[in-house]
């Protein structure tokens, strides 16, 4: 193995890296397309996860508290998403419920987003959609829409839209 291609491939993770966190499958993935060999990425991996720039647990909390805070989506999409990025079912399952422990709720989620596209969707049919794309279960939308129509005289009132 040699020691100069090792030094290339840290730097390059270092630089990719530096823009966000980054899981092990996403730095991987950028290694190879660098063409490095299989043996320099494995060792470079396992340098990076002994010295925590690389931590799937951590970056999978990170990651679903920003999408949470930023762009909020509903449950089935952030699992999509974090699948994507080489999170393994068992760890996305655990961060999710530990995060929706803490106080996420997709049902206030899905409100809060329903309430801002209430004004340009205007139908029951295309807010429903919009949140079913969103990743929110078929339940909640159920929830959703039922509130919000028990709200629509008041929301017509104020936004002038008809639902």
């Amino acid at each position: 193995m040699d020691k100069n291609e090792f030094e290339k491939a840290k730097a390059a993770a270092y630089r990719f890296l530096s823009y966000r966190p980054r899981s092990r499958k996403e730095t991987e993935k950028k290694l190879r397309e660098k063409k490095f060999s299989q043996e320099i990425i494995k060792k470079t991996i396992d340098f990076l996860e002994d010295n925590k720039y690389i931590n799937d647990r951590e970056f999978t909390l990170n990651w679903i508290r920003y999408r949470m805070e930023n762009r909020p989506l509903g449950r089935a999409s952030l699992e999509y998403e974090l699948r994507k990025k080489g999170i393994s079912s068992d760890l996305i399952e655990e961060s999710l419920g530990e995060i929706y422990g803490d106080g996420f709720d997709e049902y206030e989620i899905a409100v809060k987003m329903a309430e801002k596209k209430m004004v340009s969707l205007k139908d029951k049919r295309k807010l429903s959609g919009y949140l079913q794309r969103k990743g929110f279960s078929y339940d909640t939308i159920e929830r959703v829409i039922e509130n919000i129509l028990d709200l629509r005289p008041l929301i017509e009132s104020v936004r002038g839209c008809k639902l």
